[in-house]
C-alpha cells in the first residue's frame, strides 16, 4: 500500500503544533499509518454505500454517510467546516484563473507592463546620464591635463 509523503505529514504536524513541539520519527510513522488506515476505512465504507445505491461515482454525500456508518458522527461538523474552506479556496482560484482569461484584464496587465518598462527605461537612462556627467567631467579633466602635459613638452 502507498505511503503518505513523510515530509507533508511532518509539515502538517508542525503546523498543528505551531512548531513548538519536536516529534520523533516513530510518532510521524504512527500518524502516517493511522491516517492511511482512516482514509482506507472511510473510502472502503463510502465505496460500499455507493455500490449499494447503484452509483458508480463516490461523492461527498457518500463520504458523510460512511463517516456516520462508522459511528464517527462527532467529526461531521468539523469536516463540513473544512469542506467550506476548501470550496472557498477553489472559488478564489477559479476567479483568479478566469481573470487571466478575461481579454480586457489581459489588456490592462499589458498596459501596466508597458508603463513599468518605460519607467524602468527612463530610470536607466537617467542613471546613465548621471554616470556620464560624473565620469565625463573627470574624463575631460584628464584629457585637459594630458594636453597640457603635451604642450609643455
Amino acid at each position: 500500500m502507498e505511503q503518505l509523503p513523510k515530509a507533508t505529514v511532518q509539515q502538517f504536524i508542525k503546523t498543528s503544533t505551531n512548531g513548538d513541539m519536536k516529534c520523533s520519527n516513530e510518532f510521524v510513522t504512527q500518524v502516517m499509518s493511522m491516517a492511511r488506515e482512516y482514509i482506507q476505512l472511510v473510502s472502503d465504507q463510502a465505496n460500499t454505500i455507493c455500490l449499494e445505491q447503484g452509483k458508480k461515482t463516490i461523492s461527498g454525500e457518500f463520504f458523510y454517510k460512511a463517516i456516520s456508518k462508522l459511528k464517527l458522527d462527532s467529526q461531521i461538523p468539523h469536516l463540513k467546516e473544512i469542506e467550506e474552506e476548501i470550496k472557498e479556496e477553489v472559488n478564489v482560484k477559479n476567479q483568479n484563473r478566469a481573470r487571466f482569461q478575461d481579454e480586457e484584464h489581459l489588456k490592462q496587465l499589458e498596459e501596466q507592463q508597458k508603463l513599468l518598462y518605460e519607467k524602468a527605461k527612463l530610470e536607466n537612462s537617467k542613471n546613465m546620464i548621471d554616470d556620464e556627467e560624473q565620469h565625463g567631467k573627470s574624463r575631460k579633466l584628464n584629457i585637459q591635463f594630458e594636453q597640457e602635459d603635451e604642450d609643455e613638452q
